[in-house]
């Protein structure tokens, strides 16, 4: 059987070449060795105490069928502590599952009660998010793997704390099947609540090779983390710069409008982020022609590319090939990617980057409605099939049957994109069929902001608009609900504790009466005109 633990790069690099930079952050850098012996010492503490040992001895089987192993909850941030939490686990053949810090504590709360945890782990700044609540609801073991003293308030005793236990020498992670769980990523969902995308090790793996291959990440690269972990674009960042033996270098979130200067302090050879990064930087004028010239690859991917964005960057950055791929989280992070000075790289009508082509043990396909693949050229639900697809969604047998149907005897997950395939092969997205947008590189579900905006309302016929729309993407969201007046600051207050910021509509109106479509539902379309409209 192949290794498939997700940290057993970081161990080969670690033998292989110990003192090499593998995580550089605020001035401090982690060697390889380090960085294994951090994760060693952790993984031999979550062993212990989970007895996960067993998980390597679990046959292979199918890559979509999950082979249940101890969950582990990281409640952190863009840290090394946050790295060292993530391989610790996979080191010790546990599932990993990110908990993001900027969610309301409701959130948090929902997603320790769905999810069983066994353990979880933080960082400095997830230590600071221990509530009396969310100790009380937390499983018993608690790690603490930051430098910093505790919060005042978080009681001590519930804590272990990384730096007491006892430092091993790094053993080889623990051997898993591929069908392992490896991790547990959280997108919005329609009822709510977040649903669950449970990812394999084989896949992981699987992706992690291919794309670091395609690439061509070399030992020297140092590469940019600019996501959080809850995002599954940080497990393409961690995984793929590990991979290749080189050098994460995490973008504190307090730095984002001075990622350019960051990325020239550290010279960069590799930039990963969402388009919208870049848009940002652009707008402040911080993208100026050469201000990135260390840069030798641009990963965007998580939103539509524009033309005029993917220009801007070639001056910016003009030794940099730049790559737009393509990020179903029940795809296992990108499954479809296209060079941006390729032939036909971007859809004419739209100036936005093609999707590209499926990568290496990845199939992609388009269909009707009714399921049939249609003829190539024509525009339907773009699909994915191959090794990278997620097991299920956590405790959703459904919706996991409805999303990954088999059609001519394979199994395919039905994006909900719209897309058609131009002669040369190159994919083409045409965005969103049903009301899921990606929104500043999230995908949010427009009817899980109306199920919240319903209940803090008492109102229920509600709506959620993605507006403004800029260079064919939304940057933000307006709430409408049907009444003659509301209190739109105290809506908006209340959502705030409900849902993340990105998801919380800028606006709320009041409409008198909610325009309805034929088929009985809300439309969107008339609301998107009302907004469209000039002030009166």
């Amino acid at each position: 059987m192949n290794h498939q633990n997700l940290a057993i790069a970081v161990y080969r690099h670690a033998c292989a070449q110990p003192e090499a930079p593998a995580v550089a952050f605020q001035g401090k850098t982690l060697s390889y060795a380090s960085l294994a012996e951090h994760s060693a010492r952790l993984a031999s503490y979550l062993s212990k105490n989970l007895n996960t040992g067993s998980a390597g001895l679990q046959a292979d089987g199918d890559l979509h069928a999950p082979v249940r192993a101890p969950r582990v909850g990281i409640l952190a941030s863009r840290s090394p502590q946050a790295c060292i939490a993530v391989l610790g686990t996979c080191w010790a053949g546990a599932t990993y599952v990110p908990i993001g810090l900027k969610q309301p504590e409701s959130r948090i709360l929902a997603l320790l009660e769905q999810c069983e945890l066994s353990a979880v782990i933080t960082d400095d700044e997830g230590a600071r998010c221990l509530s009396q609540q969310l100790l009380e609801d937390c499983p018993q073991l608690i790690i603490h793997a930051g430098d910093q003293p505790l919060p005042p308030g978080v009681n001590n005793d519930r804590l272990i704390h990384l730096q007491t236990l006892a430092s091993v020498f790094p053993h080889q992670p623990i051997e898993v099947a591929a069908s392992h769980t490896a991790y547990i990523i959280f997108t919005s969902g329609t009822t709510g609540l977040p649903k669950g995308v449970m990812i394999s090790a084989g896949s992981a793996r699987h992706y992690i090779g291919n794309i670091t291959r395609w690439l061509d990440l070399q030992a020297d690269d140092r590469t940019l983390e600019s996501c959080e972990l809850s995002f599954d674009f940080s497990v393409h960042n961690m995984f793929s710069t590990w991979e290749a033996g080189a050098c994460l270098h995490i973008l504190p979130a307090s730095q984002t409008m001075n990622a350019v200067r960051f990325a020239r302090e550290a010279q960069l050879t590799v930039w990963n982020s969402v388009p919208a990064l870049a848009g940002l930087l652009r707008q402040v004028g911080a993208l100026k022609a050469g201000s990135l010239t260390s840069l030798r690859k641009t990963v965007f991917g998580g939103e539509p590319l524009t033309e005029t964005l993917a220009e801007q960057w070639r001056l910016a950055a003009p030794n940099s090939e730049v790559a737009n791929l393509y990020e179903p989280t029940e795809a296992t992070v990108f499954c479809l990617a296209q060079k941006t000075e390729a032939p036909g790289a971007f859809s004419p009508d739209r100036r936005i980057a093609a999707i590209g082509t499926a990568l290496p043990g990845v199939e992609a396909g388009v269909i009707t409605t009714e399921g049939q693949f249609v003829e190539p050229h024509a525009t339907g639900e773009l699909v994915i099939a191959g090794q990278q697809l997620a097991q299920q969604y956590l405790g959703l047998p459904v919706l996991t049957q409805e999303r990954f149907p088999i059609l001519g005897a394979k199994r395919w997950y039905r994006t909900g994109d719209l897309a058609f395939q131009d002669p040369s092969g190159v994919f083409h997205c045409l965005g969103r069929i049903d009301h899921q947008i990606k929104l500043l590189g999230y995908r949010v579900e427009l009817e899980e902001i109306e199920a919240h905006l319903r209940a803090v309302s008492a109102i229920e016929l509600v709506a959620a608009v993605p507006w403004p729309i800029e260079n064919g993407s939304p940057t933000g969201i307006v709430g409408f609900v049907s009444a003659p007046s509301v209190d739109a600051q105290r809506i908006i207050a209340s959502l705030r504790t409900r849902i993340p910021h990105y998801m919380v509509p800028r606006r709320i109106i009041a409409v008198q009466t909610m325009p309805i479509n034929a088929s009985g539902k809300v439309d969107r379309q008339a609301l998107k005109c009302l907004l469209e409209q000039p002030p009166s």
